[in-house]
């Protein structure tokens, strides 16, 4: 089913003015949009895939109206070869959108494993992966891709991540106490950002202890038991814990994990008014994987 999108939408996800757009559209009839009813206008994933590709040219200082005289192929094909021979991130995370939209499997992995020649396992999955998750989440959230879309790009990119893991040195994967845990609360199957902030923290030589998705909240009970310490729990919530459940789900979280640190990102807590100064809530995977490789916590 094709999406549609609005024009704070297309703001948000290419990072050109809505002002901006409309000028473009009258000037150049750079994308075409529909109109509702009421006269608003609605936009599809081709449009939105041009003006991706338009925003990466504009960056690296086209002129709109040379590129207005490019063909969508043409366009493609520019922003692809900067994608794959200048190593551009801009370039990469928007070809990884459109093979997104497209279900286009070849495209997806020849972005990720140039990538991974060029800057190497780590940098491309907290710069180049972390770039996408976030662009990619507000398609999510607004329900802009499918289920079939998510699930296409959580599983190509968690092979990379499972291979990386493994080539990990035994050195790095060397077990320390205490260990960081990281879980997603029950039905919660959006595993790919958890899966992100593993290979981040392994790759820092951290312990860390995996317990993957949807786990409930009460098999975490013999995990605390005396002996095992934590020195942080790290979950991202999704879809759950529902937003009407979230403070009790946090309220039994915390009995439990007594007095480990929890950090936690997602949608379900991004307006949520956390007290317990145990809980840390970070706005976003992005931010969560910063302070993790900074803060003196988990160092």
């Amino acid at each position: 089913m094709e999406s549609s999108y609005s024009i704070k939408d297309l703001e948000h996800l290419t990072g050109i003015k809505a002002h901006t757009l409309r000028i473009w559209e009258q000037r150049y009839e750079i994308v075409v949009p529909r109109r509702t009813d009421t006269n608003i206008r609605t936009y599809s994933d081709e449009d939105l895939k041009t003006l991706l590709n338009v925003a990466v040219l504009i960056q690296k200082g086209w002129r709109i109206s040379k590129i207005a005289d490019l063909s969508r192929d043409q366009l493609n094909q520019k922003v692809l070869e900067e994608a794959l021979e200048r190593g551009s991130q801009s370039a990469q995370v928007t070809r990884m959108i459109q093979a997104c939209i497209d279900l286009d499997e070849a495209t997806f992995s020849q972005i990720l494993d140039a990538s991974i020649r060029e800057s190497g396992e780590e940098v491309t999955f907290t710069q180049l992966v972390g770039g996408f998750i976030h662009q990619i989440g507000y398609m999510w959230q607004t329900d802009a891709i499918g289920v079939a879309n998510e699930h296409f790009a959580s599983n190509l990119i968690k092979q990379k991540i499972y291979t990386a893991l493994d080539r990990l040195t035994d050195q790095r994967m060397t077990a320390k106490k205490p260990a960081i845990l990281l879980y997603l609360p029950q039905d919660e199957l959006h595993e790919l950002g958890l899966l992100y902030l593993h290979f981040l923290l392994k790759s820092r030589g951290e312990a860390v202890i995996y317990l993957g998705q949807s786990l409930p909240l009460e098999h975490l009970i013999p995990i605390f038991k005396p002996g095992n310490s934590f020195k942080l729990v790290v979950s991202v919530w999704t879809t759950q814990p529902l937003r009407e459940q979230i403070d009790q789900y946090a309220a039994d979280a915390r009995a439990i994990m007594g007095d480990v640190p929890l950090w936690v990102t997602g949608l379900a807590p991004s307006d949520w008014e956390c007290t317990d100064p145990l809980t840390r809530v970070l706005p976003s995977l992005a931010l969560l994987g910063k302070e993790l490789s900074g803060n003196s916590l988990v160092s």
